[in-house]
């Protein structure tokens, strides 16, 4: 068994070991073609980012719905012209000249239990802790296909499949500018994934340090480096510190040093989430806060990645996919089963920005969108079809530079025919609007790296833009 082969087996490399021919070919960034040809990729983020280290480092905590979630539930703004031509009607409770609506005053989707979420929208808003950008529109190449969407989005680059994802990106352009105040190896779980394998770390054939590479956790709190849970590497009553010593004594080599540090990293790891990130100290400590998280598949990887981010602040990105919602592909059934799952999602990010402002942690910012937006015609499945405006909420981290929240940005209208099925909403023409790509350029932003274009093909969100709130 080969060394990558070995450590892989551990668990050391944890989610680390997706198969880079998924994004082969060239590599991060187009301006120095030669540096990239010659393996230089490292090279040219040092030079060419312009890096300047902020004083407190963000956290970032990257929530992506995969299957293209409707704009719906964050904008009903244009809903009486939407159901005036749509296929199939909306419900009456959606219907502004109905005095029992449940339009909330910023149009959201409101209804409380049985709505999707809206009161909750509102309240964040006004507490200055979310912002949502309702012209998050794709206009490049707009496929509205779902894996070029998600290479895209998740990359930066409309040339996906040659670059690597945006947790990457970050990790190799804080590598290259020592950025971390410490080495990566000495860092404990910089980079975490609670949704397994994701394109949002995709290496392409990018090297980054193997401290900066990211690990798969677990939301309820398993311990991944625990040797008992492995049945390759022995069963209850392991011997841990026989195994230990195997690995010393088998490493003293220069050849077989990099095991050893793997060894040693695996012990710091186990020890840290016995220590810090077990479910007992958890709970504890969010018992002590009068926080409890909706006990919701959703909610409990809530919980944990907004736990490991307050309890960690060497954890800097954590990715999490719309993992226990379901996927928000609805072509069919969608008045039934996306206010559900919009209400879940929303209840748990109410939680989560209680969680941060009561523990005074405002560098961590919530990011929250998907591949793609979606017709607003009900269709005869009582679905909707494929579309390409859709709304970012972003929270939290209002001590990071630039941050500007407790607004509404963007202004949408109904275009299309009526009784046809390709109706969506589009920015009006004095609209901010910006591609899916400015939310990766506004993470290296917050991050420190001043030349958004050596990584990415837009610019970053311009947070102040027009408020459109009442």
């Amino acid at each position: 068994m080969d060394r990558r082969k070995f450590l892989k087996h551990l668990g050391v490399l944890g989610g680390a070991c997706t198969a880079a021919s998924m994004l082969g070919g060239r590599n991060l960034i187009s301006p120095s073609v030669a540096a990239l040809n010659n393996g230089n990729a490292n090279d040219v983020i040092l030079n060419e980012v312009n890096y300047v280290r902020p004083t407190v480092l963000p956290q970032v905590i990257h929530i992506f719905l995969y299957g293209g979630p409707s704009e719906l539930a964050g904008n009903l703004t244009n809903i009486e012209d939407i159901n005036a031509n749509s296929q199939n009607s909306y419900p009456a409770n959606l219907d502004p000249n109905n005095s029992n609506n449940i339009i909330t005053p910023n149009n959201f989707w409101g209804g409380g239990n049985n709505g999707a979420g809206g009161e909750i929208m509102e309240s964040l808003i006004a507490s200055g802790d979310m912002t949502i950008f309702r012209t998050i529109h794709r206009l490049k190449e707009d496929s509205k296909a779902h894996r070029t969407s998600i290479f895209q989005n998740l990359t930066g680059h409309l040339d996906a499949e040659n670059n690597p994802g945006m947790g990457t990106t970050l990790a190799a352009v804080l590598s290259a500018h020592d950025a971390f105040g410490k080495s990566p190896e000495d860092m404990i779980l910089p980079f975490v994934s609670f949704e397994g394998d994701s394109l949002v770390y995709e290496l392409a054939s990018l090297n980054i340090p193997l401290g900066a590479k990211y690990i798969s956790l677990d939301q309820n709190f398993r311990n991944p480096y625990d040797r008992s849970n492995n049945s390759a590497l022995g069963g209850p009553g392991i011997n841990e510190d026989a195994i230990e010593a195997l690995a010393r004594s088998s490493s003293r080599r220069e050849k077989f040093l990099k095991v050893r540090e793997a060894f040693t990293k695996r012990k710091e790891l186990s020890e840290f989430i016995n220590a810090s990130f077990n479910v007992a100290s958890i709970d504890a400590d969010l018992a002590g806060l009068g926080i409890s998280y909706p006990n919701t598949n959703f909610g409990r990887r809530m919980k944990a990645a907004v736990s490991l981010a307050i309890n960690n602040p060497d954890s800097l990105f954590i990715s999490m996919g719309s993992g226990g919602l379901g996927g928000w592909d609805d072509h069919d059934s969608s008045l039934s089963d996306y206010p559900d799952r919009m209400l879940d999602l929303m209840t748990s990010l109410e939680v989560a920005v209680n969680h941060m402002n009561l523990t005074n942690r405002d560098n961590i910012i919530i990011n929250v969108y998907g591949e793609f937006g979606r017709n607003v015609n009900l269709n005869n499945s009582i679905g909707w079809d494929h579309g390409n405006n859709q709304n970012l909420m972003t929270l939290g981290g209002k001590g990071i530079p630039g941050r500007t929240l407790g607004k509404i940005v963007g202004k949408t209208e109904r275009i299309g025919s009526s009784g046809v099925n390709r109706q969506f909403t589009s920015p009006t023409s004095d609209s901010y609007q910006a591609e899916p790509f400015s939310i990766a350029s506004s993470v290296y932003k917050y991050f420190g790296v001043q030349n958004w274009d050596v990584l990415n093909d837009d610019p970053p969100l311009d947070e102040n833009a027009p408020n459109e709130a009442i």
